[in-house]
């Protein structure tokens, strides 16, 4: 009986040794990461910055309505993406310095006026160089999903499963998909706010919960799927 048993548990351990090896041998391709958690974490979004500005030439008469126009399609981008700081940047060697700043205390009138808090934006100069015209920049810093290249991930054959390992580009096409679909990339980040909880709607489930009564939402007439009657024959 010894025998039996101490046999047993050294098929035990040599199954437990297989696994292990099994899963220590995992094939990490280009763009996978050595300590993934699961096989949809061989491939990940990355996320980087980019400038997304306009330049404004700077007129005595202040921002004129193009000018204004191209602010306000700024402001609507920055609102998509997060909202964060914008910079207007004026020229520090300008022909006219004094014009350029009081031009960029304009800009940052009209951000004002198309809805971007004055908390929400710096002012800072910077080295132009000789140009014909001073020109202020006015822009923020827009994120941007990178999506792993699948092109460059070979194909293998799907149907070869003896070993029960992913294939080499499990999960690659689903991270591309979702960092092209994402409405704000800087979701990425793990710092966007979440809206407080209803504490009201959580009262009345609990209430119902304790009274033993059904917790979802009535049942929406409308949404039954039945045939009108207009159409019945």
């Amino acid at each position: 009986m010894w025998l039996i048993k101490r046999a047993g548990l050294l098929g035990g351990l040599s199954a437990m040794a297989l696994l292990g090896a099994c899963a220590s041998e995992r094939p990490m391709v280009a763009g996978s990461v050595a300590d993934a958690a699961t096989p949809l974490d061989q491939y990940r979004m990355g996320l980087s910055e980019t400038p997304d500005q306009v330049g404004l030439a700077v007129h005595p008469e202040g921002v004129n309505a193009a000018q204004r126009q191209a602010l306000a399609g700024l402001v609507d981008r920055w609102r998509a993406n997060g909202a964060g700081m914008v910079t207007v940047q004026t020229p520090n060697d300008a022909a006219d310095p004094t014009g350029a700043r009081a031009y960029a205390e304009a800009a940052v009138s009209t951000l004002g006026v198309l809805g971007v808090p004055y908390e929400r934006v710096r002012v800072i100069g910077y080295a132009a160089g000789p140009q014909a015209k001073p020109v202020v920049l006015a822009g923020y810093s827009r994120a941007v999903a990178e999506a792993p290249d699948c092109r460059n991930v070979p194909w293998e054959n799907l149907t070869a499963t003896k070993d029960n390992k992913p294939y080499n580009r499990f999960g690659c096409t689903l991270a591309a998909n979702m960092a092209l679909q994402l409405a704000d990339p800087g979701d990425l980040r793990g710092d966007t706010p979440m809206a407080p909880a209803d504490n009201a709607r959580r009262a009345v489930v609990m209430a119902k919960y304790r009274d033993g009564k059904v917790t979802s939402s009535e049942k929406d007439e409308q949404a039954s799927g039945a045939i009108s009657n207009a159409v019945k024959p």
